[in-house]
């Protein structure tokens, strides 16, 4: 009996992998020093990091030859990526390629030079981080008061294209008391319509960065009790006079009655779209599935984008079985990811206490949506 043909029959098929969705992460300095960024480098290593830094002609090649490839939508972003005196260059010989273009930045080094360019071609989506509401939080979360109002000078401009606008912000021990401030400064200068999404978890520095994450984490309990008020304040705001808190539930989707398709079983590479229809080219040209695991990677820029992209998942090497996630009690709840995992432990299918925590912290909110108003959980 022929095994290969065997194994064909009982292995569902691959599907095909085709990258559609790519980010350029044109560097990984920035001009801000937040104390829970994943990839910032501690700033003695910039000669060493510009140096290894793509040109802007290779970056553009690159871009062409992801189009060759099959990529639609390319997001833009570092570090902080207006910090490369060459990022208008880069924008440009990027943008007329025609890609859907996403931007991602801090909003502070918006330059006359750079609104010209943005002006002539407009991102399809610009998502600007914030990180706090006043001159004081960015001093104690970045190490730089003045980038507040650098900030909401950028911001401003920015808004004048006719681009999608999505606000972001993490936060930590040094911002929890801004959480409503951001909503509301967001809110009165740039708009009723808008709202900022707030990350959750907060992972561990990955990729060489320096950050010490865990002294500047919200405990978990506290950020979820948070994020729950958010929620049902939202769905206040919606339903209005009808908002019933006691029967206010998450409904999750009843897995037995999807449809045969849905049920068939999917291979991937990470168990999402990382490495099958999304990837990341690295600051040196290093093809990555995601942008937070490092470990396996191909060679853009040596092998090109296409044979960069075939060769990738012959490079992945993840030790088989679910560890503790197996019989864990809050998996249904449970936002980590492979990435988040080895990030936090050092294995794929490590599990650290932040992780339970979380996870436990969610099903609690989840199920149990009175007295959220109380103060439960202090800093």
């Amino acid at each position: 009996m022929d095994k290969k043909n065997t194994m064909q029959n009982v292995l569902p098929e691959m599907p095909r992998r085709i990258p559609r969705e790519g980010t350029f992460e044109l560097t990984v300095r920035c001009n801000l020093h937040c104390k829970m960024c994943m990839f910032r480098h501690d700033d003695r290593e910039n000669p060493e990091l510009t140096a290894k830094e793509l040109t802007a002609e290779q970056w553009i090649d690159l871009a062409r030859q992801a189009a060759e490839a099959g990529t639609l939508q390319l997001l833009i972003t570092g570090g902080e990526p207006m910090l490369r005196p060459d990022f208008c260059e880069i924008w440009e010989g990027i943008y007329k390629i025609g890609f859907v273009m996403e931007l991602y930045t801090n909003a502070t080094l918006v330059t006359p030079k750079i609104m010209e360019t943005l002006q002539k071609y407009p991102p399809h989506m610009i998502g600007v981080t914030i990180y706090g509401a006043s001159p004081e939080t960015y001093d104690r979360v970045c190490g730089n008061s003045k980038a507040f109002l650098q900030m909401l000078n950028g911001t401003r401009q920015l808004m004048t294209l006719p681009s999608e606008m999505r606000f972001r912000s993490t936060l930590i021990r040094d911002s929890y008391a801004d959480g409503d401030l951001i909503d509301r400064l967001v809110k009165s200068e740039f708009g009723e319509s808008y709202s900022v999404m707030q990350a959750c978890p907060i992972n561990k520095a990955v990729r060489g960065g320096c950050a010490e994450v865990e002294s500047c984490r919200i405990p978990p309990e506290l950020d979820m009790q948070m994020k729950a008020k958010r929620v049902r304040e939202t769905v206040r705001q919606i339903v209005g006079d009808r908002f019933d808190p006691k029967n206010l539930r998450i409904v999750r989707k009843n897995n037995s009655i999807m449809s045969e398709d849905e049920q068939k079983t999917r291979l991937t590479l990470f168990g999402c779209q990382a490495g099958m229809s999304q990837y990341t080219i690295t600051y040196e040209g290093k093809l990555l599935a995601c942008q937070m695991i490092g470990v396996f990677y191909t060679d853009a820029l040596q092998e090109g984008v296409q044979n960069a992209w075939e060769r990738y998942p012959y490079e992945v090497h993840i030790p088989y079985g679910k560890g503790k996630c197996g019989s864990c009690e809050y998996i249904d709840t449970c936002q980590s990811c492979y990435g988040s995992r080895y990030a936090e432990t050092g294995d794929f299918n490590g599990c650290s206490d932040y992780i339970y925590r979380t996870a436990k912290a969610k099903k609690q909110y989840e199920s149990f949506w009175g007295g959220m108003d109380n103060e439960k959980c202090k800093l």
